[in-house]
């Protein structure tokens, strides 16, 4: 894309529903990072077998690199405007694909309302088609396939990284905060 050069361009931008924050990015500094990689083998799903891998280490918030491998099975979301008008956009119903080439993920560990894990993942792929695809991945409902999926793990100590509400999307993100206590596996 080029942009004009005259002083009539303007980015598009988005306007959330809620009040504007007055921080614009939330960020916490980690205390220190450890790096694992993780090889995923066939027939596991991604949840379970990212976190308990790394919960083993006593991480409960990383930065996520999946590269290559097969997934057996994806599930994945694509966003579509709020059929209510609530929020700008909001996921469409679950879409699942077999037997897809993985091509790269990223993805965020964190912890629930519930206090357990979640992964926020967005990732591209091929079809068995070869088209590629991607979108919102459901990491509770994807599978590893007959290659391995290599995952580039990055603990991020010192930082609590858990689902909360955000007043000005009206959505619910990981939101960083200073850790208070040591979490291990």
């Amino acid at each position: 894309m080029s942009v004009p050069s005259s002083g009539s361009y303007r980015p598009r931008t988005m306007v959330h529903p809620g009040p504007m924050a007055p921080v614009r990015l939330e960020h916490v500094a980690a205390r220190s990072q450890r790096q694992w990689r993780l090889s995923l083998a066939s027939g596991q799903v991604l949840l379970p077998a990212i976190t308990a891998a790394l919960a083993a280490q006593g991480v409960q918030a990383a930065s996520l690199a999946l590269l290559g491998g097969e997934w057996q099975t994806v599930a994945y979301c694509l966003p579509i405007p709020d059929p209510e008008g609530q929020v700008i956009a909001t996921y469409g119903e679950p879409l699942v694909l077999h037997n897809v080439s993985l091509l790269r993920a990223s993805a965020t560990l964190g912890v629930g309302a519930d206090g357990g894990p979640v992964i926020h993942c967005h990732a591209t792929f091929s079809d068995a088609l070869g088209a590629v695809r991607g979108g919102h991945v459901l990491p509770d409902r994807t599978v590893v396939g007959r290659r391995p999926v290599t995952v580039l793990a990055t603990a991020l100590d010192g930082i609590d990284l858990r689902l909360g509400f955000d007043p000005e999307t009206r959505l619910h993100m990981l939101r960083p905060t200073e850790q208070t206590q040591v979490m291990h596996g």
